[in-house]
C-alpha cells in the first residue's frame, strides 16, 4: 500500500552520504561487538494505513499496516505502541484548581531509565510503568529531547501516559521545553550519536521523523508551553519582564506559540516584536534570569507574579545540582540535571506543601536545609575526569603572588560532556605550604559568594581545595595522578581517608586558554565533618601514645608502604587528627603525599631530621611498636593486597611505567610483611636519630 508520507522523501545526496556515515558507523560497532543498537518506532498515518519504521538489533526495519486491524507494535526493548489508539486531543490552556496532589520533573534529557525511575519511586507508575496516580497531575516542564539517548521511549512513554492518567481521573502536561522547538526547527547540535546512526539508515534528516506527517511530530505541536496547578505556574525557562510587557496573558502566550512560533523558523522577513522575543532568549522557553543570582531579586520576581496572578512559577532549563526555592520561595528551579544520567529529583506536591523526591523515594520539604549538600559533595558525584572547570583570571598576577594568599576575583565555568554549563564569579588565592614555592602552579582555594551557594541550594560550605600538577608537562602530570592515586589506596584501608575527585581544569586569562591540565579536589574540613559525622582537633599539641592504637599503626604502615616520611603527629603536618563520634581516642588521617617516594616528585627531599638520603628511602616512624602488633597489622594490610593491587591496575590516568612503579613498590612492602624477621628489622627499632 502506498500513500504521500513527508518522511518518505529525502534528498537522495544527503540520504547517501548519512547512509554512508551510518555504515561507517555500524562497521566501527560490529569490530567491538556493539552493532545491536535499537531504535524508535516512529510512525506515520494518512487516516487508513500507518507505516512503521525502526531498529532493531542494528538492522533497519519498515512496515506498512491497517490501522483498522488494531494492531500493536510490540519489539524486544522498544516502547509498545497500539496503532489503533493513536488519536489525541489538543491540549487547551487552563487553570486547574484545587488539585491533591501533583509531581513535576523536566529536563529529562534522553535519560529515560532515571526519569522513570523517578516517578516510580514516587508511585506515580507502578514497575510495568502504567499509571496509578489517581487524580493526581505529572507535568513534564520541557527537554525531553537531545542528548541522551533514550528520547523516543520517554515521548511513546508520556503518550500513552497521559491516556491512562485521563482514564484515572488524572492529567499528564507535557510542555514544550527549547530543544523540542529546536529539533522541530531543524536545530540537531545535541542530538545523541544514536540518532544520527538512524536518520544515516533511513536517509531522513532527523527532524523530519517529527514533523506535522507523524505522530509523535502531531502529538508535539498540540502541546503547551505553560500551564498553572493550584496558582502555581509551570514554564521552562521563564517569563521575562520584556515579554510580559508586551503581553502578560498566559492564555495568549500559549495560544501565540503554538499557532505561529512553532509553525514558523524563518524570522528574517517577521516584523513582529513580540513573536522575536517568544522565538529568542527572553522567551519563555529560553529565559534564565530567574536562576541568575546577580541580575534577578525578589521584587522582579514578584512583580512577574502579579502580572500573571501566580503564587509561584516553576522553571526548568538551567541545571543545577538539585531543586532550589529562591526569592522567598516564589520561584522554583527544577532542573537537577537529570542529563548527566547520574540522579536527579522530582517536585513532590501533597497535603498543601511541596517537597524534594529523591529516586529513593525520599522527600523533604522544598526549603529544608541539606547539609551535605556542599560544591565539593556535587562535584564528587561526577565520575573522575568527568567535569571541567574553567577559571578565567589573572594567571600572571596569582602565580606573582602566589606566596601571599591574597584572593583574587576570577569566573568560574563548568563544563560538562563539553558543554558550557554554568558560570558564575567567584575568588581563587593559591594555598598550601611547600608546593606554593617550589611549583610554578600552586594548589588552589575557590571560594564562592554565600548568594550564589544559596541559589544552588548548597549550605554554606563555600570552600573548594584543588591540587594541580606542579608545572606544564607530562611529568609533572603524572606526578600528580600518583598522589591522587594514593588517596584512593589510602581509603582502601581507613574509610575516614578524604574524599579526592579527578577534575579537568582550564585556566584562562582574558579567555585566553593558558593551561589545560587535570588536577583533583580534596574535601575541606566541613564536608569531611559533614561526611564523617567526626570532629577535626585543630589545638593542642597530640602524642603518638594518645591515638588510637589500630588507626595509628594502619597509618604509620601505611606511610612505610608509600615510601613517606613528610609527617608529623606532634604538630599534625601533613595529616589531621579526628575525633570520630562515639571514640574514645583520637585517630590519624594523613593527607599531601607528593613528597612520597612512591609518587617520587622532583622537587622532593627528605627533613632534615631524618638518617634518610632521599625520600625512595624507607623509614619506618611508628613508636614502640610491639611484634603482636606488626603481625596483626600485617595480616590486615595483606588482606587489602589485591584490592590495593587493583586500584592501581585500574587507573587508566597511568603510563604502563608508572603503573609498573607503584606495583613494584606495593609488592615489595607486602614481601615484607610476609617475613616476620625483616618486619622486626624494619618496625622495631630505636630511632635515637629522629628529633621529634
Amino acid at each position: 500500500m502506498n500513500f504521500n508520507l513527508h518522511i518518505l522523501k529525502p534528498n537522495l545526496l544527503s540520504a547517501f552520504l548519512l547512509t554512508l556515515l551510518f555504515a561507517q558507523c555500524i562497521s566501527l560497532h560490529a569490530q567491538r561487538g556493539r552493532n545491536t543498537y535499537n531504535d524508535g518506532p516512529y510512525i506515520g498515518t494518512n487516516g487508513e494505513s500507518a507505516r512503521i519504521m525502526w531498529i532493531e538489533k542494528g538492522q533497519k526495519r519498515d512496515t506498512v499496516v491497517r490501522i483498522k486491524d488494531e494492531f500493536v507494535f510490540d519489539r524486544p526493548n522498544l516502547p509498545k505502541v497500539d496503532i489503533g489508539a493513536l488519536s489525541f486531543e489538543e491540549d487547551v490552556f487552563d487553570r486547574y484548581e484545587d488539585v491533591s496532589k501533583f509531581v513535576a520533573i523536566s529536563d529529562i534529557h534522553g535519560q529515560h531509565d532515571l526519569f522513570e525511575a523517578l516517578i516510580r519511586a514516587h508511585h506515580v507508575v507502578d514497575k510495568e510503568g502504567h499509571w496509578i496516580y489517581g487524580d493526581g497531575h505529572l507535568v513534564i516542564v520541557g527537554d525531553v529531547f537531545d542528548r541522551g539517548d533514550k528520547v523516543t521511549e520517554s515521548l511513546w512513554f508520556l503518550f500513552n501516559l497521559e491516556k491512562q492518567a485521563e482514564k484515572a481521573g488524572g492529567k499528564v502536561h507535557v510542555l514544550l521545553g527549547n530543544h523540542e522547538l529546536m529539533v522541530m526547527h531543524g536545530d540537531v547540535r545535541y542530538v545523541h550519536p544514536k540518532y544520527r546512526y538512524t536518520q544515516g539508515v533511513f536517509g531522513i534528516e532527523y527532524p523530519k521523523l517529527y514533523d506535522e506527517k507523524t505522530v509523535l511530530g502531531r502529538w508535539l505541536r498540540t502541546k503547551n508551553i505553560s500551564t498553572v496547578i493550584n496558582g502555581i505556574g509551570f514554564v521552562h525557562g521563564g517569563y521575562s519582564q520584556s515579554v510580559l510587557d508586551k503581553e502578560n496573558s498566559l492564555r495568549k502566550l500559549n495560544n501565540t506559540f503554538k499557532k505561529e512560533v512553532l509553525v514558523s523558523d524563518d524570522w528574517s522577513e517577521k516584523d513582529d516584536d513580540l513573536l522575536s522575543m517568544l522565538y529568542f532568549e527572553n522567551g519563555p522557553l529560553w529565559y534564565r534570569g530567574y536562576a541568575n543570582p546577580e541580575g534577578f531579586d525578589l521584587a522582579q520576581a514578584n512583580k512577574i507574579l502579579d502580572a500573571l496572578n501566580l503564587e509561584r512559577i516553576v522553571v526548568g532549563h538551567t541545571s543545577m545540582p538539585r531543586i532550589v526555592s529562591v526569592h522567598d520561595g516564589r520561584i522554583i528551579l527544577i532542573d537537577s540535571s537529570i542529563k548527566f544520567g547520574k540522579t536527579g529529583e522530582i517536585l513532590v506536591y501533597e497535603d498543601e506543601l511541596l517537597h524534594r523526591g529523591t529516586l529513593s523515594g525520599r522527600i523533604t520539604e522544598l526549603d529544608a536545609k541539606d547539609e551535605n549538600r556542599s560544591p565539593f559533595s556535587y562535584i564528587h558525584d561526577f565520575e573522575e575526569g568527568e567535569l571541567t572547570i574553567m577559571l578565567d583570571t589573572d594567571i600572571g598576577h596569582l602565580i606573582k603572588n602566589k606566596l601571599e594568599e591574597e584572593y583574587q576575583k576570577s569566573t568560574l565555568t563548568a563544563i560538562h560532556d563539553n558543554e558550557f554549563n554554568r558560570t558564575w564569579d567567584v575568588k581563587i588565592r593559591a594555598r598550601g605550604n611547600m608546593r606554593k614555592k617550589v611549583c610554578h602552579l600552586p594548589p588552589l582555594k575557590i571560594d564562592f559568594p554565600k548568594k550564589t551557594l544559596n541559589y544552588l541550594g548548597f549550605t554554606n560550605h563555600d570552600k573548594l581545595k584543588v591540587v594541580l600538577p606542579c608545572d606544564s608537562g607530562e611529568e609533572y602530570q603524572q606526578g600528580l595522578y600518583k598522589e591522587y592515586l594514593v588517596y584512593q589506596l589510602y581509603k582502601s584501608i581507613d574509610t575516614f581517608g578524604f574524599n579526592t575527585r579527578l577534575v579537568n581544569f582550564i585556566l584562562a586569562d582574558g579567555g585566553k586558554k593558558k593551561y589545560d591540565v587535570t588536577g583533583f579536589i580534596i574535601e575541606d574540613d566541613e564536608d569531611y565533618e559533614s561526611r564523617t559525622g567526626a570532629k577535626l582537633i585543630k589545638d593542642g599539641v597530640v602524642n603518638d601514645q594518645a591515638m588510637d592504637r589500630e588507626a595509628y599503626l594502619r597509618m604509620q604502615f601505611f606511610q612505610y608502604m608509600i615510601i613517606n616520611n613528610d609527617f608529623a603527629i606532634y604538630n599534625k603536618h601533613n595529616l589531621e587528627v579526628i575525633f570520630p563520634e562515639g571514640a574514645q581516642q583520637p585517630r590519624p588521617v594523613p593527607y599531601d603525599f607528593d613528597y612520597s617516594g612512591i609518587v617520587d616528585q622532583d622537587y622532593a627531599a627528605p627533613a632534615s631530621n631524618l638518617p634518610i638520603d632521599n625520600v625512595r628511602q624507607p623509614y619506618f616512624r611508628g613508636k614502640e611498636v610491639t611484634l603482636e602488633e606488626i603481625v596483626t597489622t600485617a595480616l590486615y594490610f595483606l588482606s587489602k593486597k589485591q584490592e590495593m593491587l587493583e586500584l592501581i591496575d585500574n587507573a587508566d590516568y597511568l603510563t604502563k611505567d608508572n603503573k609498573r612503579l607503584m606495583t613494584r613498590d606495593l609488592n615489595r612492602f607486602f614481601s615484607l610483611l610476609q617475613d616476620i624477621d625483616r618486619c622486626k628489622k624494619a618496625f622495631i627499632k630505636e630511632k635515637k636519630t629522629e628529633k621529634n
